[in-house]
Parts: C-alpha cells; sequence; structure tokens
C-alpha cells in the first residue's frame, strides 16, 4: 500500500492527447493568419478526444490516488490534498497568465490578427481578474477570447473538480462510489431534459426556474462533472481489482477498442445526450490497455514518451506561444506557403518542437521546484 502510485503509459498518453490538442489549435487560427485553403476537421474531433481524456483521466488517478489515502489512513487530508493540487497547478499557470495578460500585450509581435484587437477593444480588466482569482473556466460565459490564455478553461475545470471530488471524499468517504454512480445517471438525465426539450424550454425561459434550469444545466455539462465521474468509476475497479479489467489485456478487445476510437473520430460519432460520456469512456479503455504494459499491442511507456508525458502540463500552458512563434517564423522568416500540405507539414513540426521546447523549459525552470515541495504532502 506504500509504494508510489505509477500507471504504465499514463505519461505517454497524456503526450498523444496534448498532441491533437495543438493540432486542433493549430488550425483554428487558420482565418487569423490567411491559410484557409487546407481544410482538416478531423483535428476539431481529435482536439476534442484529447481535452475528455484529460478529464476522464483526472478523474480516475485523483480518485485513486484519495482511495489509497483513506484505506491506508482511514481518512483524508485536505489540507495535503489541495495543497499537492495548489503546487502542481497555480505556479505555472500564473506564470503564464502575467507573460500574457501583462507583458506581451506590450509588443505588437504577439498581436494575433482579430482577437487581439477584439479583447482590447472589449471590457477585458474585468475577465483578466477571473484569470487571476483562478477562474479561467467562467470567462467564455461573458468575455470575448483572451490572447494566449483561452485553452486555461480546462485548467480551472480541473480546479473545480479537485475542490468538489476533496470535499467528497473527506465529509462521506463510505459514500464516495454511490454519489459517483448517481453523478453520472443524473447528468445524463439532465443534458437529455436539456437538449430533448431545449426548443421548448427556450420559448419559457422568461420563467425563471427555467431559466435557472437551462443555465444551471449548461454549466453542468460544460464542466464535465460526469467524464469525471466515469474516471472516478474506473478508479474503484482497479482498486478494487475487479476482475472485468482483465479484459484491457485481451489483444481482441483492444483491437475492437482501437478500431471504435478511430472509425469514432474519423466519421465524428456523434451519441446524442451523451457524447462527453462515450468519448471518455473510449479513451479510459485505452487507458486501461496502457495501464498493463506487459500485453498491450502499443508501447505507450516508452522513455521519449514518459519523458514527454512528464512535461506535458507545461506543453498544454504554453502550445498558443508555440503556435504563434511557428506561424511567425514559417511566414516571416522562411516565407512558407500554409496553403499546400508541404508548408502546412513543416508549420506542424515546428509548432509542434516549439510546443515540447516550451513545455521543457517551463518544467525544468519552475514546475520542477514546486513539485518537489509538493512531495513533503504525499501520503501515498
Amino acid at each position: 500500500m506504500s509504494a508510489k502510485v505509477h500507471f504504465s503509459g499514463l505519461d505517454g498518453l497524456r503526450f498523444i492527447s496534448i498532441t491533437f490538442v495543438v493540432l486542433h489549435h493549430l488550425f483554428t487560427f487558420k482565418a487569423n493568419f490567411g491559410f484557409t485553403a487546407i481544410d482538416l476537421p478531423v483535428l476539431g474531433t481529435i482536439g476534442y478526444y484529447g481535452i475528455q481524456f484529460f478529464f476522464a483521466g483526472s478523474g480516475f488517478l485523483i480518485t485513486y490516488l484519495l482511495l489509497r489515502e483513506y484505506g491506508k489512513y482511514n481518512t483524508i487530508s485536505l489540507r495535503s490534498f489541495y495543497a499537492r493540487r495548489i503546487l502542481r497547478i497555480w505556479p505555472a499557470y500564473y506564470l503564464l497568465i502575467i507573460l500574457a495578460l501583462v507583458v506581451v500585450l506590450k509588443y505588437p509581435f504577439f498581436n494575433i490578427p482579430d482577437l487581439t484587437d477584439t479583447y482590447l477593444q472589449s471590457n477585458f480588466q474585468k475577465g483578466n481578474l477571473l484569470y487571476f482569482l483562478f477562474l479561467p473556466h467562467i470567462v467564455p460565459f461573458s468575455f470575448p477570447t483572451t490572447p494566449y490564455v483561452h485553452q486555461t478553461y480546462t485548467i480551472g475545470i480541473e480546479e473545480q473538480f479537485y475542490f468538489i471530488w476533496g470535499m467528497i471524499f473527506f465529509l462521506i468517504p463510505k459514500l464516495t462510489k454511490r454519489v459517483f454512480i448517481g453523478v453520472l445517471l443524473g447528468i445524463v438525465v439532465i443534458n437529455f431534459s436539456h437538449d430533448y426539450f431545449y426548443e421548448v424550454l427556450k420559448k419559457m425561459e422568461h420563467i425563471k426556474a427555467v431559466d435557472i434550469f437551462l443555465r444551471t444545466a449548461t454549466y453542468i455539462k460544460y464542466c464535465r462533472f460526469s467524464t469525471f465521474a466515469i474516471g472516478s468509476l474506473f478508479a474503484f475497479a482497479f482498486f478494487q481489482h475487479k476482475k472485468w479489467i482483465q479484459v484491457f489485456k485481451s489483444v481482441y478487445f483492444q483491437l475492437f477498442v482501437y478500431a471504435l476510437l478511430v472509425s469514432s473520430i474519423w466519421f465524428d460519432l456523434y451519441i446524442p445526450y451523451c457524447r462527453d460520456e462515450y468519448i471518455s469512456l473510449i479513451m479510459l479503455c485505452v487507458f486501461g490497455i496502457a495501464a498493463f504494459k506487459e500485453t498491450s499491442i502499443i508501447n505507450y511507456s516508452a522513455s521519449w514518451l514518459s519523458f514527454l508525458g512528464k512535461v506535458s502540463y507545461g506543453i498544454y500552458l504554453f502550445h498558443i506561444f508555440a503556435i504563434i512563434f511557428a506561424i511567425k517564423i514559417c511566414n516571416n522568416v522562411f516565407h512558407l506557403s500554409f496553403d499546400n500540405y508541404t508548408g502546412m507539414s513543416l508549420l506542424i513540426i515546428v509548432a509542434m518542437l516549439l510546443s515540447v521546447l516550451f513545455g521543457i523549459i517551463s518544467y525544468y525552470t519552475i514546475e520542477k521546484f514546486f513539485l518537489q515541495i509538493k512531495k513533503r504532502f504525499e501520503k501515498v
């Protein structure tokens, strides 16, 4: 019980998911920089799958660690839990916020056509305050996209999840599994009620109760609580050594999961009322496969993948900087055209290399120091 928790392949999958997100965000800037000839809709889909893996994976890992801590001490230390999350997340996050919202706006080189001007013409001071209060997931509801930091909405969602899940384990540790099942089923019902009756409810939004329901349902869906809950239920299965998890060792099951994943991404399969839950389930099956290194037909535990996964938080935080640098370097220095696959391929390579470089710099200049402090609060 005292051995340090490590799931084989988790770091590698983190990097692969980050790569999906970077590629997706690269193509979201097509219109801003005028390279719209090449259209790859699949990148939008894989970016969404990558984000869902982060949420589901966080639900799994955090729940598993809390289960181990409760099993060892028969209690949960909220102080240590929140300290670990703060030390892991906040330092690099606030470095990004200061750079993006205080420093780079003074330099025209960092301007993103249309996006920067729209931001500066808005009431951006209030939006910036939310970033400094660590509420980035609230910004998209009321303010235009903020250059270089809009991806942090996912970090705000995760931080909210850490707070709520920690409280659940602390206050009602013996009921957590039932709570997570209730969260999952309840949100599916809410999604159905919201989506199926949306047109009818929209006409009744002048009624306060209906308006509150629509707003609440939208926020709950946005915060992916059901995705975290699915990850948590997987954690219970692994912690309790349920027999069914042995299915991940089957080559035939692995081939089925990968075929389902590829076809779902390629055809952008939409499951009504539970798309997020469907995607998170597939991504957790991939994680389940990777967790059994000896039987996985794909090696997610290669040393280079593990290293890139280790620096993936910095890659995620600073990849927008990397993308803009890559576009401007390839365009202004090498005079590449992005309207053909050769130029676009080179742009992708440069953007990924810079993203990895920024992730490494982030890890070794700021993250690693606070991770050493974080070890003082580790319980398992």
